[in-house]
């Protein structure tokens, strides 16, 4: 049963992240930009976070020197660097195309995993693993488009699909360590707002400016921040104690599934029947891992 709480706490994540798409769109629409976006989530997170340790949790401030690495690693790394190739890449090769070389993630999840987390692999994981990609570009349109996608396009997406991945890996790392998810989730997003920073530059000022003179902006960022960032990473990271992060980043391709049903019920945009088959395909996939692949991390089936 705690196996399943985990799965739960990983399918609501990657629920919510799906639900981001109304507030990002939100916000362009107020005239930042896609990198102004993420830091000013990061900022708002970062924010919202360390107002609530410190009057309920001042423990969780407490960190080990030799671990800040790994923490600046996940906040640089794992959500600035794959924000900024990921939205890059939406501009240079499509949304649709971006997506699909995003949800490549499982594959570099399951590689790490295996050659330095020493997590067992089978069958199972490989097939769930392969039909998560195959329905996540069925799902973002990719076999009814075929676009080139370039060496900058590739680049830009596997980049993202990279920085992605780690997130997963350096978070069951820390766990290990003692660290709480809610420390967790903190130090990553104050190392992203120290990244953000230094692509923002001088943009800096201008970007609170055009924040704080809209409070559509305002409120968006802390939609953004809250129920599209804090909440999920959170319990993303609750979610992998139990959760082996190659099947966490599987189970987790139901963010695409997501914004595609919030893409009918609100834009009413359709998917054709690749998108429907893709759907199919990412759910069959997260079913059959939990039901035979056991989804636990090798040191619980050595218990």
């Amino acid at each position: 049963m705690k196996n399943y709480k985990g799965i739960i706490f990983v399918a609501v994540a990657a629920a919510l992240w799906g639900t981001s798409g109304l507030s990002v769109n939100n916000l362009s629409g107020t005239g930042l930009s896609e990198i102004g976006i993420v830091f000013g989530r990061s900022v708002f997170a970062c924010f919202m976070l360390g107002v609530y340790l410190l009057v309920f949790d001042r423990k969780a401030f407490s960190v080990k020197p030799k671990d800040l690495w790994l923490f600046a690693l996940i906040g640089i790394a794992s959500i600035t660097f794959f924000n900024y190739c990921y939205f890059t890449a939406m501009r240079v090769v499509g949304i649709s195309t971006a997506a699909v070389l995003l949800y490549t993630a499982p594959i570099f999840v399951m590689l790490i995993s295996v050659l330095f987390l020493g997590e067992k692999l089978n069958l199972i994981k490989i097939l769930c693993c392969f039909f998560a990609v195959v329905g996540c570009a069925l799902v973002s349109g990719f076999a009814g488009t075929m676009p080139t996608v370039g060496k900058a396009g590739l680049a830009l997406g596997l980049g993202a699909a990279f920085g992605y991945s780690l997130y997963g890996i350096f978070s069951s790392i820390l766990l290990k360590r003692g660290y709480s998810a809610i420390t967790i989730t903190f130090y990553a997003f104050v190392f992203s707002v120290a990244g953000c920073a230094c692509i923002m530059g001088k943009n800096i000022p201008s970007l609170f400016n055009t924040v704080f003179s809209d409070v559509r902006s305002v409120v968006f960022l802390t939609v953004l921040a809250l129920a599209n960032t804090i909440i999920p990473y959170i319990l993303y990271s609750e979610g992998l104690k139990t959760v082996a992060p190659t099947v966490a980043i599987i189970i987790a391709t139901v963010e695409p599934v997501v914004a595609t049903v919030l893409d009918i019920t609100v834009y009413k945009k359709y998917p054709d029947i690749f998108g429907y088959t893709g759907i199919a395909i990412i759910l069959t996939a997260i079913l059959i891992l939990n039901l035979f692949g056991k989804g636990k991390k090798r040191n619980e089936t050595s218990k």
